[in-house]
């Protein structure tokens, strides 16, 4: 397993140690020479790629009316055309193979809107529409494209719900009322990453947040 990281070397080593058989690589998703370089490096460490996962993110706070266009175009550099560089890089390596499978985590962010962070639901709902056309053109590789949508989540283990309270508040209207665990986004991804005839698909993991928003009264 190749573990890619943009920053903090550090914590990137320190989860590599403890999974075993993994590596850490630098890259930078805005930059697709970094993520080429990347990707064909874990390639030619394991011999090969069956799995790409793209777990990366970038938010920029603020209605639309005060963003920016720097900040606008940072969330786009890093979650829309990041996931371009990665994803197609992967292909690259995987269509002259037995084919793989390309998974995006993009988020509930994607299906539904919410004041104030104007440019994270645009720019996953751009990854959702890539997937689409991925999964369309990549089919004859054997190559699946497919997205996770993840609504909260948060370690059940943690003080989160004393640090987030507004959060906890509207977890707490959703139809199952919590926070989803980071092992529950890792079942969807896996399930993804096996479902052979499941290609161009979002597996929205919410709690049913998109289903009903968060429910009032």
């Amino acid at each position: 397993m190749a573990l890619g990281y943009g920053r903090g070397l550090a914590a990137a080593e320190a989860l590599a140690a403890e999974l075993g058989d993994a590596i850490p690589l630098q890259m930078d998703l805005a930059d697709r020479a970094s993520v080429a370089a990347a990707v064909a490096e874990a390639a030619g460490h394991f011999g090969g790629l069956h799995l790409a996962v793209n777990n990366a993110g970038h938010s920029a706070p603020g209605h639309l009316l005060d963003l920016s266009t720097e900040d606008w175009d940072r969330t786009f550099a890093v979650q829309a055309r990041g996931f371009f560089h990665f994803a197609t890089e992967a292909a690259r390596q995987m269509k002259d193979r037995e084919g793989g499978a390309v998974v995006a985590i993009a988020g509930a962010s994607a299906l539904r809107c919410y004041p104030g962070n104007g440019a994270y639901g645009p720019s996953k709902s751009a990854v959702l529409a890539a997937c689409r056309q991925m999964a369309v053109e990549w089919a004859p590789f054997g190559i699946r494209v497919n997205a996770v949508c993840p609504g909260p989540v948060r370690d059940p283990a943690s003080n989160w719900r004393e640090a987030e309270p507004a959060l906890a508040e509207e977890v707490d209207r959703l139809p199952l009322p919590r926070a989803a665990a980071p092992a529950e986004i890792a079942q969807a991804v896996l399930y993804l990453a096996t479902a052979g005839y499941v290609t161009g698909q979002d597996l929205v993991v919410d709690g049913g947040g998109t289903t009903t928003w968060y429910i009032q009264g």
